[in-house]
């Protein structure tokens, strides 16, 4: 098969349409959306359940926060999906206004792979639809559609996923975070007003809740506590710096978003940061340095959760 490449507006053919039918084919899925609307899941849901259920389907969703648009009732919708299929996860993309790199966050792209046969079949969608119901079906959008045996345009936006996932940004929420989200947001639509200083104290606090959150691969200080506490397991009850330098860089090298060139400075950035002595404004407190070069985990290290 050749690439074969559409474009469609929703006026011409709905992407709900193409989305229904190749979900129904589809054995991974991945899409990255700016945000998602309950209505946007119920256009297809039922292929989604197909994939999921018939064809044993790997499905994976990052979404934008933003609370005027993403709603509590998607996140939520999410999350059940997530609890009764073990084949289903969804991340989100922390807000501009909070998240780790001030990117906003606007990408539209739906992933599909098809490997039900000897052929493997690659669809790839970029365009303008959010994954909402007017996105998929009623809005005047533009979408590109790439279907290939070879994946070419494929890999690059796979590649622009992976970097999406791969972020400190990137994290997986809670019931409670959801909760919490979503009385914030009613808050935001019953006063029109996001900047109110009630809001915002809110919003902080779920910014400091959202930190404690696992993200899609562990953060450096996530590696640093891991390997100190098998050290622990071993009986070791200090680990020195020299040690951390040589293996934690091991660790860290099978995930992409670490610069292997920098990375001794930044566990000694880590270390120094959330060290229990240490004045910096978002010390964690994780580590205490038992002696000169040397440092073993405090009791919020050894309980620490978060990534």
């Amino acid at each position: 098969m050749t690439t074969k490449i559409q474009i469609l507006s929703n006026t011409n053919y709905s992407l709900a349409d193409v989305l229904k039918s190749e979900l129904m084919e589809s054995t991974q899925v991945r899409i990255a959306v700016a945000f998602i609307r309950k209505t946007g899941i119920d256009e297809i849901y039922k292929s989604l359940e197909y994939a999921m259920t018939i064809n044993n389907a790997s499905i994976e969703l990052i979404i934008g926060l933003d609370f005027k648009t993403t709603d509590y009732k998607a996140l939520k919708t999410l999350k059940d999906i997530e609890d009764s299929h073990k084949n289903f996860v969804f991340y989100c993309f922390g807000d501009n206004r909070d998240n780790y790199n001030d990117l906003i966050f606007h990408p539209k792209i739906y992933l599909l792979e098809t490997s039900l046969s000897r052929n493997t079949k690659y669809t790839s969608i970029i365009g303008s639809s959010n994954l909402t119901k007017g996105g998929l079906t009623s809005n005047l959008e533009v979408n590109s559609i790439f279907r290939e045996d070879k994946p070419k345009y494929f890999s690059q936006l796979q590649a622009i996923y992976n970097e999406i996932k791969y972020t400190d940004s990137v994290f997986k929420p809670n019931k409670n975070y959801i909760l919490k989200y979503g009385n914030i947001q009613q808050e935001v639509k019953n006063t029109n007003n996001i900047s109110g200083g009630s809001i915002q104290s809110e919003i902080h606090e779920l910014k400091k809740e959202e930190l404690l959150l696992p993200g899609s691969i562990p953060s450096l200080k996530r590696i640093i506590i891991n390997f100190i506490k098998e050290q622990n397991d071993k009986g070791i009850n200090e680990v020195s710096s020299k040690v951390l330098s040589v293996e934690i860089p091991k660790i860290a090298s099978q995930y992409k978003k670490f610069k292997m060139n920098t990375i001794e400075n930044s566990i000694r950035g880590e270390l120094n940061k959330h060290r229990d002595d240490s004045s910096h404004p978002d010390n964690m407190k994780l580590f205490v340095r038992t002696r000169t070069g040397f440092y073993s985990l405090s009791m919020k290290g050894k309980n620490y959760n978060g990534r």
